[in-house]
């Protein structure tokens, strides 16, 4: 599957480039941390503004999708002095994130959002972007999201919203930001 996906955010359109996004695996993580190793220096962490706890007697309402968007945590990163190809391959574990935190019934937030919001997600991070001469490129990537909103309602009395416009993200691939000096 490829993606052309235009940045937006803290570059400058003079910087920024329209990247494809080729989400490909690796025959085995191995393989692919093995890569990471020889393409340069690799940052993983996760993102999450939010958490879901545990609560029997919450269940989400108003289940609507939201736009793609693109994580904020660089999840890996190459950089070198042209001329170079920066080189990216890395497999990392994303899980589901939330705008804020809340408390539901897990099964009734799976079957709302159509995904097991308690299991992570392999994601292969594969890019390569060619540096010209003289230029010092920098390649990041970002988790890419698919997203759903919702309400929290309790279902038992009393009958209240807990939670309104959350937002479940579940990591479907990579995007990528290139900037080069």
């Amino acid at each position: 599957m490829q993606r052309q996906i235009a940045l937006r955010g803290g570059l400058s359109a003079a910087t920024a480039a329209i990247l494809t996004i080729c989400l490909s695996s690796a025959s085995t993580a191995a393989e692919a941390q093995s890569s990471a190793a020889t393409s340069g220096r690799v940052a993983v962490s996760t993102q999450a503004a939010g958490k879901a706890t545990y609560y029997a007697f919450g269940k989400p309402k108003h289940v609507k999708s939201i736009p793609e968007i693109c994580g904020k945590t660089v999840i890996a990163e190459a950089s070198g002095r042209g001329p170079i190809t920066l080189r990216i391959d890395e497999t990392t574990s994303q899980s589901t994130t939330y705008s804020r935190s809340f408390s539901v019934n897990y099964e009734s937030l799976t079957a709302a959002v159509g995904w097991d919001v308690t299991k992570s997600r392999s994601i292969t991070v594969s890019g390569a972007k060619d540096v010209a001469r003289g230029k010092y490129g920098v390649l990041k990537a970002y988790t890419r999201y698919s997203g759903k909103q919702f309400d929290v309602y309790r279902t038992v009395i009393p009958f209240e919203r807990i939670a309104k416009d959350v937002k479940a993200y579940k990591p479907i691939g990579v995007c990528y930001a290139y900037t080069a000096r």
